[in-house]
């Protein structure tokens, strides 16, 4: 396959997951760190970090993102978290340890889609659960019913594990993975019910 068709299939899969023409409602005036816990803050998104490069060029952790085995270059990554931020807040994670901080991976919460990418490292330390506790939390603080996953692939079992023991459930089939949601305002139920 030659560079552009690479090019334009990663740049399609960026955009799959929001609809293009979706008006933020984020509040971006707040650009400060928050401190989830003694190891982890979230730092808001300023510019491409060279960390990133590391698992968005793996290919294996690339398959779990977009489904299929690919890397994404400089320019590519740049231009999803581009996009990410102007359609969502998007975060990178930082994790701290012996007074040492490195970013270890990002998050990214918009009005129809939660995303979440850990480096490989780091996987299997609950951070990905603390982190998409905080977002629960923030999406629920924005007046949101649900906050919804576009896509986890069937075989990346370790996220589906983690989204449904924090509640999430499958919704939508897609091909070769599920939607998950997680209703954040109880419905009311009627005096008949």
């Amino acid at each position: 396959m030659t560079n552009a068709k690479w090019r334009t299939l990663a740049t399609d899969l960026l955009k799959k997951r929001t609809q293009p023409n979706t008006e933020s409602s984020f509040n971006r005036t707040t650009s400060k760190k928050i401190r989830l816990n003694e190891n982890i803050r979230l730092i808001p998104f300023d510019k491409l970090r060279k960390e990133s490069l590391k698992w968005y060029q793996d290919p294996d952790s690339m398959r779990n993102i977009v489904g299929i085995k690919i890397t994404y270059t400089k320019e590519q990554i740049n231009q999803m978290y581009e996009w990410q931020n102007e359609h969502g807040l998007l975060y990178y994670i930082e994790y701290i340890s012996n007074d040492r901080s490195q970013i270890i991976g990002d998050v990214w919460l918009a009005e129809d889609d939660y995303a979440i990418v850990i480096d490989r490292s780091f996987r299997n330390r609950h951070i990905g659960r603390t982190v998409t506790k905080y977002f629960i939390y923030k999406a629920k603080r924005l007046g949101r019913n649900f906050i919804t996953v576009s896509e986890i692939f069937n075989w990346n079992k370790a996220s589906q594990k983690m989204f449904t023991r924090l509640g999430f459930y499958p919704f939508q089939e897609n091909k070769d993975s599920w939607s998950y949601r997680k209703r954040l305002k109880k419905t009311q139920k009627s005096k008949y019910s």
